[in-house]
């Protein structure tokens, strides 16, 4: 019991200090450095990851691919890449923000690509890392990319979509309400909320 309480405090007092944080004003070359380093961990440390778990499994764990299937999977990466890259300028453009959750956005952003789904930097990183993955013919990339997907959800279910809320109030409440998750919607127009 006493080591529940304990992650508790400690889970809020990160809690805390990711809240503090966020309501700083950062410069646009500190957002942009912040942006680079993230972008070598995520674009270039996770798919190096993933190639060295192929190797590591290379007689053991693979399945049989095929080049139809390499091209698509690199059509799906560079996608996912490129949806991502995207989505930072996005944050970093027009919401003086950043995808690292101590430099979040300040102001709520719903336009594209806000408008298809309320994730899609999550939405850009699993299409990356998901063609990748397969692209290796890896079960153990693959299992890698589940994993990181399961936690990738959880964080934002369980603590990004709750900060949001705190932030941007009922604005936020009611564009969770009319946009989906992750799974895009591609139709012009937007559901309306729930009254």
């Amino acid at each position: 019991m006493a080591l529940f309480l304990t992650t508790r405090l400690d889970f809020l007092k990160i809690w805390h200090y990711l809240i503090q944080q966020g309501r700083k004003e950062y410069s646009a070359g500190v957002r942009l450095v912040a942006m680079g380093c993230a972008s070598l961990v995520f674009g270039f440390g996770i798919p190096a990851f993933l190639f060295w778990l192929s190797a590591v499994g290379a007689d053991r764990w693979r399945f049989k691919s095929s080049p139809v299937l390499s091209v698509i999977c690199l059509v799906v990466a560079t996608l996912g890449l490129l949806l991502a890259a995207w989505t930072g300028w996005v944050q970093f453009r027009y919401a003086r923000g950043t995808p690292i959750p101590i430099m979040p956005t300040k102001k709520l952003l719903t336009d594209k690509p806000y408008s298809f789904c309320r994730n899609p930097m999550g939405l850009g990183a699993i299409l990356f890392y998901s063609g990748i993955a397969v692209y290796t013919a890896s079960f153990l990339a693959m299992l890698a990319v589940l994993l990181f997907t399961f936690l990738l959800m959880a964080y934002i279910k369980l603590i990004e979509e709750k900060e949001m809320l705190l932030r941007f109030g009922d604005e936020y409440a009611r564009y969770q309400q009319s946009t989906p998750f992750i799974i895009p919607r591609l139709s012009r127009g937007k559901r309306e909320p729930k009254a």
